[in-house]
Order: structure tokens, then sequence, then C-alpha cells
């Protein structure tokens, strides 16, 4: 049994074509807002158990609800922890995406846990959702496991910027995120990474990944930012969050509504 069809790519392989891939970071625990993304077309969320209160049944549900519409999804976990780690990835998510590494040493140890024998280290059990709980076992299983998640790690410290060239060059790790405004604060610079400050270490950035084959990610806000991500090939775009367009919808509404009012009450 396989979550995907015959001949159907993964989104490891969609990233790794440059296939442009779309997503949010989710914040908010509601799966009626998972089916909106899935229904407008996301290719995948990254469910935010960093900066939120998530719990992992939590999580599972937004996971089992993202599936339903073929989006991916990624656990933006809160450390690097190899418990972490194992929970994340057997609830079934298709990766995870790690925060705070700080060196090639931190990342060795991130592939090592996401990974089932021979390959690193991950704890093996078929009684779980990411095994079908059960109905999937065996190596063809570990293989494939192996295969499709995705190890993704953020650059938005110092000492990982310092380093990008050596974490880049890790064998299993597939994605590198930066996180453009810690990054921008930990350098004290400017956040704009299209035209101002920024721009100078996320090109350092990608020109590591491109040397080292590994696939780039950002976040993005506007029509700016996501230009520049699709001029510079990163496939793995991040929009903001649940939150942020929220608030874009909201307030874009609210501002329409003054205006509105504006010209009836001049009439």
């Amino acid at each position: 049994m396989s979550n995907y069809k015959e001949g159907e790519t993964t989104f490891k392989t969609r990233v790794f074509t440059g296939d442009s891939q779309l997503g949010t970071f989710v914040k908010i625990y509601s799966l009626e807002l998972i089916e909106i993304l899935g229904l407008s077309g996301f290719d995948f969320i990254v469910i935010d158990m960093e900066h939120t209160t998530l719990s992992y049944d939590k999580v599972e549900h937004m996971v089992r609800t993202a599936d339903l519409y073929d989006m991916a999804s990624i656990v933006r976990i809160p450390d690097s922890e190899e418990s972490t780690i194992l929970h994340a990835l057997d609830l079934g998510a298709i990766g995870i995406q790690v925060p705070q590494i700080n060196n090639r040493a931190d990342v060795e140890s991130i592939v090592q846990a996401a990974k089932y024998p021979p390959h690193g280290t991950r704890g093996v059990t078929y009684a779980h959702r990411a095994a079908k709980f059960g109905f999937k076992t065996g190596k063809s299983y570990m293989q494939e496991a192996n295969e499709r998640n995705t190890i993704a790690v953020h650059i938005e410290t110092v000492s990982a910027f310092n380093q990008v060239d050596a974490i880049c060059s890790v064998e299993g790790l597939d994605i590198v995120f930066i996180g453009p405004v810690d990054l921008s604060i930990a350098l004290n610079l400017s956040s704009d990474y299209v035209s101002g400050e920024m721009s100078g270490p996320v090109q350092t950035i990608l020109e590591s990944c491109r040397t080292h084959g590994k696939q780039p990610g950002i976040m993005v806000n506007n029509e700016r930012e996501y230009r520049y991500a699709m001029e510079q090939n990163i496939p793995y775009i991040v929009w903001g969050s649940d939150i942020a367009v929220f608030k874009q919808a909201a307030t874009g509404i609210k501002h329409l509504q003054e205006r509105i009012r504006h010209d009836f009450l001049k009439v």
C-alpha cells in the first residue's frame, strides 16, 4: 500500500526537479483551514511546532487532512532531539524542518535520526500511521521512507551561516531553508534580501546549495519576494503563515470598507 498512485512523483522529486512548490506555515489548529489551503491549490504546508503549542495528536490530524487534498506535510519541529524527529515522521508527515541548527554535526545527527538503517538510526516499528499501521512492513517500507522523507534545516544563526558550505555537504540533507528574519537579526542587517543588505548572505547560501546539490527554500511575504524566489530558481517557497494570510485578507477588507465608506460620506 502507498500514499501515491502508480507513476506519481513524490514531493521530494518535484522539489529536486525544480518544480516550484508553494506552501505556508500553519500555526492554527483548524482542519477546515487546511482543507481551504488544499482546495486553493497549495502544494504543501509546514506545520509549525516551534512557535506554537501544537501537540503531536493535533499534528497527526492536520497531516491526515492535508493528505486528503494531496498536500505534502512538513513538520517544523521544536528541536532536533531524536525522539522529536521520530514522532513527527511516525505520524505520517512527509518530512521535517529543523530550526536553530548551528553546524555540520547538528545536521549529521538530524539525518541519522530521520533515516532507517542502514542509512541512519531511526527506531523501527510498523504500528504507526507512516507504515499504514502495519500494512506496510520490512525493508521495502524502510527503503521507501528513506527515499521519500524530506529533511530541511534552517540557516538562521551566525554559526550556521558561517558553516553553510559544510552544512550543505551533508549527505541525506535535502533542503536548506533561509530564515530571512532570524538571520538578518543574527547578522545585524536589514531584512530585505531582494536588493538590501541581506541579498549578499542569501546569495552565499544559494551558491553553497548549488555547489553541493541541495535545494534552497525561503519564506516570502509579497509579490516582490516571490518573483525573486522564482528568478533564483528556489523550488521550496513558503508564503508567510496562515496567520499572516488571514491578517492580510482581513486588513485588506477593512481598508476597502473605509475607502468606500469615505466615498459615501462625501456624497
